[in-house]
């Protein structure tokens, strides 16, 4: 028979064995990545998103017609193309139906779109000047399920292959170019990219510290993963010089018969940045109405008479994932440059305010000088 000590060593054995980590261990969060996607960039990033959290890590990636529930997950990663400024129509269903499972979870929203630059503003013919672009598009269905409180969000631009683009999209993109006050990048392209890689990067480290408590990849082991995007696809089969993706200025001056535009890249913080603005605005006279305000930027409408005329600057700060510890303030006027000088001539105090100290960052520059466009 076995004595108490051998009884004792068998106890502790299975004690020991039952500890030991496994791939399904009871104590490891368990994942979900829904996606919807229509030309298949949607999908490359959620493949890309996932090598980032890692292999080891349980996350299960399916198309949304995959996901009859979300029960099983602790947390889930949504992600969608961008349609009409806002997640496609299918992601609001889902969310919709979900949304009370959703709202006991984890969630991560992200979005491939047409631009990432969060400080922009689209005006088009009888229409209401608005925010556009990244994250931006992300705010609609926040406010629509305030019960889900996601803990990342991201908007990382994208790609467009121009031949392949049917129906409302190929007209829209067409539109788009017509309408375009700031230019169109993708204009004599068949291939356009305008994916941020460090955003995707940035969105997969978060997830891994915010939601799993891990610790985030380091620069040179994240890169190893952008193949998941990359490809020897041309930008042009006409022209092979031209390429898919040039990374946008981060600072621009735009004057054209259309638009007065201006974007500046500095060091400060958005809260710092927000009071530098308050004090412009304090000090010229200029009555601000704050429009929206979110985490990562902020939009004002600046309104002043100039010659007896009621003008509105647009005026927009924005921290950006790929560029810690600065911020990015944009000004439009979309009057025409014979009633518009007095504005154009604030927004340049605005800048000299703005830049003063040496905040001014001198990096991707463009300047653009126009009669018309």
């Amino acid at each position: 028979m076995m004595n108490r000590k051998h009884l004792l060593m068998a106890a502790l054995f299975i004690i020991c064995l039952l500890a030991l980590p496994t791939s399904g261990s009871a104590g490891q969060l368990k994942g979900l990545l829904v996606y919807d996607s229509i030309y298949s960039s949607t999908v490359e990033v959620a493949y890309w998103i996932k090598a980032i959290i890692g292999y080891d890590q349980h996350l299960d990636v399916k198309k949304i017609d995959q996901v009859i529930t979300v029960k099983p997950y602790d947390y889930v990663i949504i992600g969608s193309y961008s349609k009409w400024e806002k997640p496609s129509p299918r992601i609001y269903k889902f969310v919709e139906v979900f949304q009370d499972d959703l709202a006991t979870k984890k969630v991560a929203y992200f979005l491939t779109c047409g631009d990432f630059d969060e400080t922009m503003i689209l005006k088009t013919p009888g229409g209401t000047p608005h925010l556009i672009a990244g994250r931006n598009y992300l705010w609609e269905i926040q406010e629509k399920y305030p019960n889900i409180k996601p803990v990342v969000i991201a908007g990382f631009g994208g790609r467009q292959v121009l031949p392949a683009l049917q129906g409302t999209d190929s007209f829209m993109t067409w539109l788009l170019e017509k309408l375009a006050k700031e230019g169109a990048a993708w204009k004599g392209l068949d291939i356009w990219e305008s994916l941020v890689p460090e955003r995707v990067e940035c969105f997969g480290n978060e997830v891994r510290v915010k939601i799993l408590g891990l610790e985030p990849l380091s620069a040179a082991e994240i890169k190893k993963y952008r193949g998941f995007w990359n490809s020897l696809q041309p930008a042009s089969l006409a022209d092979p010089g031209k390429v898919k993706y040039t990374p946008k200025p981060y600072n621009v001056s735009v004057n054209t018969d259309r638009v007065y535009y201006s974007r500046s890249h500095m060091k400060s913080t958005l809260d710092a940045t927000i009071q530098m603005i308050q004090n412009w605005a304090q000090q010229n006279n200029l009555t601000l109405k704050e429009q929206r305000k979110t985490f990562f930027n902020i939009y004002y409408h600046a309104i002043k008479s100039y010659n007896g005329k009621e003008l509105t600057l647009h005026v927009v700060a924005a921290t950006f994932p790929e560029t810690p510890g600065s911020v990015h303030v944009s000004f439009r006027s979309f009057d025409k440059p014979a009633i518009r000088s007095g504005a154009e001539e604030d927004i340049r105090k605005a800048e000299e305010l703005l830049w003063a100290q040496g905040r001014k960052i001198e990096d991707r520059l463009e300047t653009a000088q126009s009669g018309s466009e």
